[in-house]
């Protein structure tokens, strides 16, 4: 009998021991939600780069270091800004960003002769969520539209050069001002400058999205912050599922970034994982499942009208696949 009582507590305990974990892990979340939204409020100074990293270190369970990351991206900073002086290119407004773009995807001393690829294995993160992030982009120089980006971007603001985040259809890439002042594509995917045609015909992208602005527009600074709060709403998600804080998330986003398409998914997908959940129950609320699916609608109508289309991701993946291709016949002719 005391055996049995001795065991219930031991159990008791190591439950009660995994859910301190679980809401430990959970206040990560909210505390880096606070401050990412700390910085959309403007009482704290806008950095991307910490929005990134907090983001990825409440997935990693406070496991990172912040002061070697920030030294790992500081050291980079320094070596391109004296690659800029060695080549003589002070001069060029967008030295900064020509650097950095010989850094990811060429091979140079200064990177060990090792550019940044695209990692084509579950580039979409599907089975780790890791694949999406920088730290694990900069540990292993393999990465995708996500992390590739992200990383330039970082840099960018290391070296006080201008590159701005642009979304197109499950994509990301980096819009910068070029030297006669106008608007340049830089893919990190394939290492190009494509133009705006290629990107509408090979995204499929609406003319109803271009003119909504939902894709191709160089992000705000802002619209940037609260796209890493839709990172953080994901790595929750991978992680807990979905629940009231999830949304409240994506919610917060959505008000410094309306018409962001993937937030706008995001909170359909809410609505749709609630509705489910409560139609797997024994006795379901059927008002609370016609206002799940009312919403979503409601949201459903919201993308349709700011133009976007639906690209599979196995269509994605076939664009991919032809970046890369098209990048090795570059560097074949190259070498001819």
């Amino acid at each position: 009998m005391h055996r049995i009582k001795i065991l219930v507590l031991i159990f008791g305990f190591g439950s009660l021991a995994s859910f301190g974990q679980i809401e430990k892990h959970k206040k990560l979340y909210k505390e880096a939600f606070n401050e990412q939204l700390s910085m959309l409020k403007g009482e704290k100074e806008i950095d991307f780069k910490r929005a990134v990293f907090i983001t990825e270190n409440a997935f990693h369970k406070d496991s990172l270091d912040y002061q070697n990351f920030n030294n790992e991206i500081t050291e980079i900073g320094n070596k391109l800004k004296n690659l800029i002086k060695q080549k003589g290119l002070e001069k060029y407004k967008t030295a900064g960003n020509w650097a950095i773009f010989t850094f990811m995807t060429d091979s140079i001393s200064i990177n060990n002769f090792k550019p940044y690829t695209y990692d084509f294995d579950d580039f979409m993160g599907e089975k780790d969520w890791t694949k999406m992030f920088t730290t694990k982009l900069m540990k292993t120089k393999n990465g995708n539209c996500h992390s590739l980006p992200y990383f330039y971007k970082i840099l960018s603001q290391e070296m006080g050069t201008k590159a701005s985040l642009t979304l197109a259809p499950n994509h990301i890439y980096i819009k910068h001002i070029d030297e006669k002042g106008q608007w340049t594509n830089v893919e990190l995917t394939n290492g190009g400058f494509p133009r705006d045609q290629w990107i509408i015909k090979q995204m499929a992208i609406s003319v109803e999205a271009i003119k909504n602005e939902i894709y191709m527009k160089p992000l705000t600074e802002k619209e940037s912050i609260a796209l890493t709060m839709f990172d953080l709403a994901s790595a929750y998600e991978f992680q807990f599922g979905t629940d009231k804080f999830y949304l409240s998330i994506i919610d917060t986003a959505l008000t410094y970034f309306p018409k962001c398409v993937p937030l706008l998914m995001c909170k359909a997908n809410y609505y749709a994982q609630t509705g489910t959940i409560e139609q797997k129950k024994r006795n379901p609320n059927i008002e609370i499942l016609k206002e799940m699916y009312d919403k979503q609608e409601l949201v459903y109508i919201q993308i349709n009208d700011l133009g976007h289309k639906d690209m599979p991701l196995e269509i994605y993946e076939q664009w991919v696949q032809s970046v890369e291709n098209e990048k090795q016949k570059r560097n074949l002719i190259k070498k001819q």
